[in-house]
């Protein structure tokens, strides 16, 4: 367990580090149209953009299809529809003086968000059970530093009695732009994770921990991702090689991701 901990400290001081740094002037203002996402297999599947102006419209997935709307710069509601299950979920997000508060889902949960005067942010996940009564399923706190979600502290709350459950995400970022970080109000989106921060993330590590109460017995795991990045002459990467998926989630079988910008 202490062997744990020292790798973490030393990755978390690590990944402080690569974030300290300041975002390099880069050229004119590129909107993000197309990701190719490629497999080890050369397999590859397309994710399409679509804007008005520089708003996001819609975000074509070959599974899914995110469909955004605005009041004013605000994104307010987003539309995902599954198309291979033909589920269709919508999100409602309300804000206060321009921050994100809560975010309601038509799944049947609610995500609720404080903005603390240290500039962390906390938050809350419950979900809506029978006769109405909601259930809190994890609450953490997000922090923040030059622009970059640099961490993520999470304790999850339905794990059952004598069970205490952590999870802490590091992250690392590169000194670029991130591409999504032109569309108007989508660093709003707390729910994007390290999506929304200014510049592109090249480290993921994630720790985890379960304590049995009782019998004070404690597992540990700890996972890392690194990205690897190219750029046009303008800063804008235009290829990642990675595990994480562009608006999806870690898989082995992932090899890289190509961007194309109008």
């Amino acid at each position: 367990m202490k062997k744990v901990k020292e790798i973490v400290c030393i990755v978390i001081v690590t990944l402080i580090t690569l974030s300290s740094c300041t975002t390099e002037s880069i050229g004119p203002e590129l909107m993000l149209k197309k990701i190719v996402e490629v497999s080890v297999d050369g397999s590859s599947s397309n994710t399409n953009l679509n804007y008005n102006g520089n708003k996001i419209v819609n975000i074509d997935k070959v599974d899914v299809l995110l469909e955004f709307y605005y009041t004013g710069d605000l994104i307010t509601k987003i539309v995902e529809f599954n198309k291979l299950a033909s589920h269709k979920n919508t999100l409602e997000y309300s804000y206060s003086d321009g921050k994100l508060t809560k975010i309601i889902s038509s799944d049947g949960y609610v995500i609720n968000y404080i903005h603390n005067n240290d500039g962390t942010i906390s938050y809350e996940k419950r979900s809506k059970e029978a006769a109405n009564l909601e259930v809190k399923i994890y609450h953490g706190v997000l922090s923040f530093q030059n622009g970059n979600l640099i961490k993520d502290d999470q304790i999850l709350d339905n794990t059952g009695n004598g069970i205490l459950s952590k999870k802490e995400i590091s992250l690392g970022y590169d000194n670029t732009q991130n591409p999504l970080n032109n569309i108007v109000g989508f660093s709003k989106l707390l729910n994007y994770q390290q999506a929304i921060s200014l510049n592109n993330n090249v480290v993921y590590v994630e720790s985890s921990t379960v304590q049995l109460i009782n019998d004070d017995q404690i597992i540990s795991s700890i996972k890392r991702s690194d990205s690897k990045y190219q750029y046009n002459s303008n800063g804008y990467p235009t290829e990642i090689v990675s595990e994480k998926i562009i608006f999806g989630d870690t898989d082995s079988k992932h090899l890289k991701s190509q961007l194309f910008y109008n």
